[in-house]
């Protein structure tokens, strides 16, 4: 159950005199029958006795968080600590432990609360197994008050209900629909994030249903479910910059495009791609099948199936530069629409008749 590297390494702490457990996520992703290539670890070791045993770190240590990357694995391994201040978000002071029990109280929920020894005995002092087994998603301490530290863990609620659909405890939810207001401090680089998950997890209800649309600046209401990130995001009205990625902004806009007309064009197919259009054919059910034949029909699939070179369409119209592009693009889109035929003669009389 646990990869023989991460074994090594907790056998290695043991040796030394302290304690070792992988805590939150493998554990979880362990019991939801899902796998992950990323470790946590905690141990009452501190900072210098991980740099002792294991060497100088490869980055900057920080929270007590020492870094190893082992083979497909990324290993952090984390002294126990409280933390005592809460600014943006992020702890402002804390101090190290040799408590376990106190390392488990500084954690967001339950089910993140679990620490696996190297036999994979787990030790469970907030029942996470139990809220696991209920679909429950519980937090540790109270909500209001964890949630004012750090608004993130509001979105991270949302994703964690999402994606393994969890329903929210009734303490969580009301928490969240009194704080709410306070995502807006959270980062947009970091909701993004966590709004891919939920959204690829099929859990924008979930936002709708906490009233967390307004506050994400999201204005429509509902949204139609594709495996495709850019075919979501495409269907979300937001004046808020989420996206910054050239090729992802790129399929969306065209995406959006197709969804503002209703239907797809042979044009379309041709500028954007099959793989565009079959993702805006799934938000506004155009027929695939129509789809497909339509493929099956274009003349031709780029620039270089037309039969005359640009250098021979240069020759025969006199146009250089910027006039050259428009008319070749002209071209372009009128074989694609049938208004010219891919030949010479075609093509020549089309030039003629443009002047």
């Amino acid at each position: 159950m646990i990869p023989k590297k991460i074994v090594q390494i907790l056998t290695t702490l043991e040796k030394n005199g302290f304690e070792a457990y992988i805590v939150g996520g493998f554990v979880r992703d362990t019991l939801f029958y899902k796998k992950t290539n990323d470790i946590d670890i905690a141990t009452n070791a501190l900072p210098k006795d991980l740099i002792q045993i294991f060497g100088p770190p490869k980055r900057k240590i920080e929270y007590g968080s020492y870094h190893l990357h082992i083979e497909s694995y990324t290993i952090d391994i984390t002294t126990y600590r409280r933390e005592n201040e809460y600014e943006d978000g992020k702890p402002l002071d804390f101090s190290y432990s040799n408590n376990l029990l106190e390392d488990a109280k500084r954690r967001d929920f339950t089910m993140n609360a679990m620490y696996m020894n190297k036999t994979g005995k787990i030790l469970d002092p907030y029942k996470g197994r139990v809220d696991i087994d209920c679909k429950t998603l519980k937090m540790i301490g109270n909500p209001r008050v964890r949630f004012q530290e750090d608004p993130s863990r509001m979105i991270r609620a949302v994703r964690f209900a999402s994606v393994y659909h969890l329903k929210l405890d009734r303490t969580l939810k009301e928490a969240i629909q009194k704080e709410k207001k306070n995502l807006s401090k959270v980062p947009t680089s970091l909701l993004r994030k966590e709004l891919d998950c939920i959204l690829l997890s099929n859990g924008f209800h979930i936002l709708k249903s906490l009233g967390l649309l307004n506050v994400l600046e999201i204005q429509n209401k509902n949204l139609v479910y594709v495996e495709d990130i850019s075919g979501l995001w495409a269907q979300i009205k937001t004046k808020k910059e989420y996206i910054t990625e050239k090729s992802l902004k790129k399929n969306q806009k065209e995406i959006s495009e197709m969804l503002k007309c209703g239907t797809i064009s042979m044009l379309d197919l041709y500028r954007y791609g099959l793989f565009e259009c079959r993702v805006a054919a799934s938000i506004m059910h155009f027929p695939m099948r129509k789809l497909s034949t339509m493929i099956q029909k274009l003349p031709i699939l780029s620039r270089k199936d037309i039969v005359l070179t640009s250098e021979e369409i240069k020759e025969f119209s006199h146009q250089e530069g910027k006039a050259l592009g428009n008319l070749l693009q002209e071209i372009e889109e009128n074989m694609v629409q049938g208004k010219i035929e891919n030949t010479k003669e075609s093509i020549i009389k089309y030039i003629q008749r443009r002047g």
